[in-house]
């Protein structure tokens, strides 16, 4: 890994003692000729540059620093300065400082001097020998024995069979239809890690390139995480980095022979296998050993021990908690760390990596057509478009759902939507891989359905060991069981389908897996469950309840079900007809068009990424404070109104997936009844929004009451400004009126516009262009108009800009709807690469101005 270059010397000194510098670097020729390395001091700054920065960069940058010490050193603060700096790099990136003794001082009382290993020998002063040449031939020779030790370590070179195995990604090696290898350094995102105090309570989030980079603060680091979390993949990264710093990891993985044996010889026996040297070469303070999946170590408290020769050492685990020892000091020793969950962000780097892998060349926008499509897809399936999630998002699950679509262009199991298909590939590809034979696949299959019926029949998150005898025996009562009983539960839980844990309880180690199998019970006894299908279908608020109808209509074709999804559907909010957003209904926002914000299109500076990457920062922020939608769901059962706000969003989004899951096996008419449906529950919810607004008395009491709120936020912010002594700035109460006002229907009008976006969102696809069309056509209003474009926009990245025109023209377009078309437009632009004439051409059709023109004229008021 590393090249055979010179190695960078930095000198620091006092400029008193420039001379003994001079003849130094004379001395050290040979080794400069030669290639072994090369000097730098202050001298070599040029006129002109920053001197400061020039000396820290190069003390950076340095492998080995040499300290010409003497009584003008130790008074000089720059130099002490320069050591101190020095000295942190020896423990930060594990580089060699080396004191070279110049002239007899006090330099055994400096105590971080004394510590280090001093030139000449034995720490006598190069003046001191009668022979001055002969003291610097001794400096010339201890360096020289520094520099090649320091190039052997670096230069020792990885066998091409364990440099192979650190690039290897396994199943997803030969997963890319456009590479033929895809290795570790093409798809690596690193995760974020929490870092954890002595009582295991949650921390700090930290990066690998961090610990790397303050390596000298975490020498001995325990990661935990679950299975398939990238535990491997982030000690492969971690050998790399290190090994790139001149350090010597040293990868162990004992999962099968759990680590017996003495951890020595095992060290040993992998440094044959992964260097290409004699390990007695190997300086042991260098030496980095990383025990991978730890946790299956019968003796893991004599290992630890045992490796407390080493300085550093990492250990991964699947939890904290498997560190169990007798001696609490140990784990103390230890810097604990859990790897998280991919974020918003790292999803988007990771997709975009595994998309360049494609050559072929393409426009931005096409670009962003495929990353679009590529997140949602992983987004659905990964359960968070709905709600938290029901598989976790690490690097391997995201990686095979983006997989699994671009490699079948249809199911094997015909039964089955395309992303049903994705949650059973991965199914299958867990038996496979623990050697479940092709004929014993469906034995495996109907096993985990009735398991996964028994345990929701029970209503229980898991099921003791006791209950799961009793299933046990219904099950061999029922069904002939091929395989070993010991044997299927063996290989389940070895593949983490099923996990028995330390409370002794059997439960699915993912909850896709029991959404699944509970909703494949459900369809394959759809007659006998039929009340229990009404009551999911009938509850889709609660969130096992919707994740169950979506793996329903993967699983079914049975049009009863999907007739009492529109039924449900249709009884949603059906007090109220679905809003137009026609000026006649909207006839009383309208009103208020002047206090609503415009729409603006964004500066020329302003690029799609920049915008891409805040929303995806934001987006972060909020996975990271989601609530637990148990608590969400025990709160919304005192609040009717919460309740069925909830369910009717909910519904939406089920109904959603299913149209856009079942899009291609679907007929026409349902799709559009479906589609039609779903956009019409929104519509109905906007419309008894505008019932609770439209009332002008309720409206002057919701604004007297923000400007109360206003008014008291001023009145905070003016005695803060009086206490430090500042100008405070007067507000009227005709000025705090007015700003209430304009927060009371500003954030009226974003709700409308949220609403807008939701339909587009949770109804729109690539896929159900021709039903879009259809039925928002059909409906001919200015609501199905916004819905249309705003489809069109995300989904196609085509803005019909005369459309789009012609259609705001329409008598019936209210005011407020074309401002929402101006927001949608305008989101666009902000998204996609869009050029300057383009932009124009928008502004002049759409009359949305620039960011440009509103400058322009407010420094023309000025003058």
């Amino acid at each position: 890994m590393q090249e055979n270059k010179a190695l960078k010397t930095f000198i620091s000194y006092s400029h008193l003692d420039e001379c003994h510098v001079n003849t130094f670097r004379t001395h050290i020729s040979p080794l400069k000729n030669n290639g072994l390395v090369e000097d730098w001091y202050d001298r070599k700054i040029l006129p002109g540059s920053k001197f400061n920065a020039q000396i820290d960069n190069n003390l950076e940058d340095a492998d080995v620093i040499c300290l010409f010490v003497s009584a003008n050193f130790l008074a000089s603060k720059a130099c002490q300065n320069e050591k101190e700096n020095a000295l942190e790099l020896v423990d930060k990136k594990g580089i060699s400082v080396v004191p070279i003794i110049v002239s007899d001082c006090g330099w055994l009382d400096d105590p971080d001097l004394k510590e280090l290993l001093a030139l000449p020998t034995d720490g006598k002063a190069v003046t001191r020998f009668t022979d001055i040449n002969s003291g610097w031939k001794d400096v010339y020779d201890g360096l020289k024995n520094t520099l090649e030790q320091i190039h052997r370590h670096r230069n020792i070179s990885l066998t091409s069979e364990f440099a192979s195995f650190l690039q290897d990604t396994e199943l997803l090696a030969k997963a890319h239809s456009n590479k033929q290898h895809v290795t570790l350094d093409d798809i690596y995102v690193c995760p974020n890690l929490v870092a954890y105090d002595d009582l295991k309570d949650c921390e700090t989030i930290q990066s690998p390139q961090m610990i790397v980079d303050n390596f000298h603060e975490h020498l001995r680091l325990c990661m935990s995480g679950a299975s398939q979390s990238g535990k491997t993949s982030l000690c492969k990264y971690l050998f790399k980095s290190l090994r790139d710093r001149g350090l010597v990891p040293v990868y162990i993985r004992d999962r099968h022979g759990q680590y017996k044996g003495k951890i020595q010889n095992k060290i040993t026996e992998a440094l044959k296998k992964q260097y290409n040297c004699d390990v007695k070469d190997i300086d042991t303070e260098k030496l980095i050993p990383i025990l991978d999946d730890f946790h299956f170590a019968k003796d893991k408290e004599k290992h630890i021990n045992d490796l407390a020769q080493y300085k550093n050492c990492i250990v991964t685990v699947d939890d904290i908690c498997n560190l169990n020892f007798a001696d609490e000091s140990l784990l103390q020793a230890f810097s604990l760390f859990n790897i998280k969950e991919f974020n918003a962000s790292q999803r988007d780097t990771l997709i975009k990596k595994w998309m360049y892998l494609s050559e072929a060349p393409q426009k931005d926008n096409d670009i962003y057509q495929d990353l679009d499509h590529k997140t949602e897809l992983v987004n659905t399936t990964l359960g968070k478009a709905i709600g938290r999630g029901i598989m976790p998002a690490y690097p391997f699950f995201i990686l095979s759902i983006i997989n699994t679509y671009e490699t079948f262009a249809r199911p094997l199991n015909q039964e089955i939507t395309s992303q049903g298909y994705c949650y059973q590939a991965l199914i299958y590809m867990y038996l496979r891989k623990e050697g479940v034979r092709n004929d014993d696949i469906d034995t495996y299959m109907n096993f985990l359905t009735e398991f996964a019926f028994y345990k929701f029949s029970q209503n229980k998150e898991e099921i003791s060991r006791d209950e799961f005898e009793v299933f046990m025996d219904r099950y061999l009562e029922k069904y002939n069981l091929p395989v070993d009983q010991d044997i299927v539960i063996a290989k389940l839980r070895s593949t983490r389908i099923l996990e028995l844990c330390d409370l002794n309880n059997y439960s699915f180690c993912y909850k896709y897996l029991y959404y699944f199998f509970v909703a494949k019970y459900l369809a394959d006894h759809a007659s006998d469950c039929a009340k229990t299908i009404e009551t999911i279908i009938n509850n889709l608020h609660k969130d096992e309840y919707a994740y169950i109808a979506i793996f329903l209509s993967h699983h079914s074709r049975d049009g009863n079900i999907l007739e009492e999804i529109v039924l449900n559907a249709c009884c949603l909010f059906d007090k109220y007809a679905p809003t137009t957003l026609s000026k006649k209904e909207l006839h009383f926002f309208d009103k208020q068009a002047q206090t609503i914000v415009q729409a603006v299109l964004p500066k020329t500076v302003a690029t799609p990424e920049g915008e891409r990457k805040r929303r995806l920062k934001a987006q972060d922020k909020i996975e990271e404070g989601c609530k637990d939608t148990e608590e969400e769901s025990t709160q919304e059962e005192h609040d009717e109104l919460f309740k069925e706000l909830r369910r009717s969003i909910k519904t939406v989004e089920v109904m959603g997936l299913i149209i856009k899951n079942r899009a291609g096996s679907l007929e026409k008419a349902r799709l559009q009844e479906f589609f039609e449906e779903a956009m019409k529950i929104h519509l109905r919810i906007l419309n008894s929004f505008f019932e609770l607004i439209r009332n002008e008395e309720g409206q002057l009491q919701i604004i007297e009451y923000i400007s109360t709120r206003v008014d008291k936020a001023a009145e905070q912010k003016a005695q803060k400004r009086r206490r430090l002594g500042q100008k405070e700035k007067i507000y009227s109460k005709e000025d705090i009126d007015k700003l209430a006002r304009s927060i009371f229907w500003n954030t009226n009008f974003m709700i409308v516009y949220n609403y807008i976006s939701k339909i587009v969102h949770s109804l729109g696809s690539n896929k159900l262009i021709d039903v879009v069309e259809k039925v928002c056509d059909s409906g001919n209003t200015p609501a199905s108009f916004l819905v249309k474009h705003g489809i069109l926009m995300w989904y196609k990245k085509n803005l019909q800009v005369d459309n789009i025109a012609k259609g705001m023209s329409g008598e019936d377009f209210s005011d407020t709807a074309k401002k929402v078309m101006r927001f949608l437009v305008v989101n666009h632009c902000l998204m996609h690469s869009v050029g300057f004439k383009e932009q124009q051409r928008i502004e002049k059709n759409l009359h949305i101005p620039s960011q440009q023109v509103l400058a322009l004229k407010a420094k023309r008021s000025k003058n």
